[in-house]
């Protein structure tokens, strides 16, 4: 996923969200004044958060599209995180304060019926909302941005706020008491329930919580499906931003050169990518054996620098072992499979090219001994 991409779609979504915000906010708050709505003052406060709230989306999303550096070698994204943390905290306390006041209108005996004028503007509210969040959830959903996601669920928040305190106001038209009140304090409690739900999201991405089991399980399945990738273990993901980072080890055919095993993880990572756009970043660890096997290996086979060495005492009364242009080892199962390279025109030798062969297979560790020509330029 691009990231200068996300950052234009998520200013240009979040700039559109701000001005209707910033004209609905004054209409309600003038509006909730002047036609004694406690309901639709309250409404157009929350409206008006909401703008600030834009601005600390603009403000994350700019700061996330950075490029990686030396100092943050996975990139920005966990700025949108902290961002998502920050805006459902900002959405809980709006919440409680506006709740807190009206309890206090019903305890205080605070009941003034609202100008019939008050509804036509609780019902604009609840269309703009709305249509904000249509918007907005389907730019979210585009550029997998968990940030721009959090704020579309802040705009449905205030459009199932505004359907409460257009009923409210309507029934304390009707004559029923207190609804208006009642109304700001319904709102109030969804608010602060839609803000603890975008923290605790944020909260388990900054904590590094898996990918969702569904998506990571499609996940594995896709790079199973890559005729060359044999098994899948210690496969990872985490969220940043609402962008997937994956870790995995794949298993693939213990005699293949390293140019190909390499080959292999590139277009598993390319296969993935394709698919799950939400995948930003994938590391692929070549395994030629699985876990157990390439356990015991580590305790029991020796390194390249000692082979070498083991080798050339074996060989040292041996001219030919001077010619040797490559050696290739291969860790299988149990064994050390060894390639031996000797230029083409000392293919003569074959009591010596045997006597190579029969030496190496003396060392314990050493299970086959292969020979190979190159032909000199």
């Amino acid at each position: 996923m691009d990231h200068d991409l996300r950052h234009r779609v998520t200013r240009s979504v979040t700039l559109t969200g701000a001005g209707i915000n910033a004209t609905l906010a004054c209409l309600q708050i003038v509006f909730g004044v002047l036609g004694k709505s406690q309901a639709l003052l309250t409404d157009g406060i929350h409206t008006l958060s909401d703008l600030g709230t834009d601005f600390i989306v603009l403000f994350a999303s700019n700061r996330a599209a950075k490029a990686a550096d030396a100092d943050h070698p996975y990139g920005h994204a966990r700025i949108e995180t902290f961002a998502s943390l920050l805006l459902g905290g900002i959405l809980v306390l709006v919440g409680i304060g506006l709740g807190l006041r009206g309890i206090a209108s019903v305890v205080n005996g605070s009941n003034q019926d609202p100008e019939a004028i008050t509804i036509l503007f609780a019902f604009l509210a609840i269309v703009a909302k709305e249509g904000l969040y249509q918007y907005t959830i389907r730019a979210a959903r585009r550029i997998h941005s968990s940030l721009l996601e959090a704020n579309a669920w802040h705009h449905r928040s205030d459009a199932l706020s505004s359907i409460i305190v257009l009923i409210g106001i309507s029934a304390q038209l009707l004559g029923v008491a207190y609804l208006d009140a009642l109304a700001a304090v319904i709102v109030a409690i969804m608010i602060v329930l839609i803000g603890l739900r975008l923290g605790r999201k944020a909260l388990y991405e900054l904590i590094d919580t898996a990918l969702d089991a569904e998506l990571v399980d499609d996940i594995r399945h896709t790079m199973l499906a890559y005729d060359s990738v044999i098994g899948i273990h210690n496969l990872r993901s985490r969220s940043m931003g609402g962008l997937g980072y994956i870790d995995a080890h794949i298993e693939v055919g213990s005699d293949l050169s390293v140019s190909e095993a390499h080959f292999i993880a590139h277009k598993v990572e390319q296969l993935v990518k394709r698919k799950f756009p939400q995948v930003i970043d994938l590391q692929v660890h070549i395994d030629p054996l699985n876990d157990d096997v390439k356990e015991s290996l580590l305790a029991k086979l020796p390194g390249r620098s000692r082979i070498e060495d083991d080798l050339r005492n074996r060989w040292q009364d041996i001219e030919l072992h001077h010619q040797i242009s490559q050696i290739k080892l291969h860790y299988l199962d149990s064994l050390i499979e060894v390639d031996i390279v000797i230029p083409l025109d000392q293919a003569q030798h074959r009591s010596a090219i045997y006597e190579l062969q029969q030496r190496a297979l003396s060392l314990d560790y050493i299970g086959k001994v292969n020979i190979y020509y190159l032909e000199s330029p």
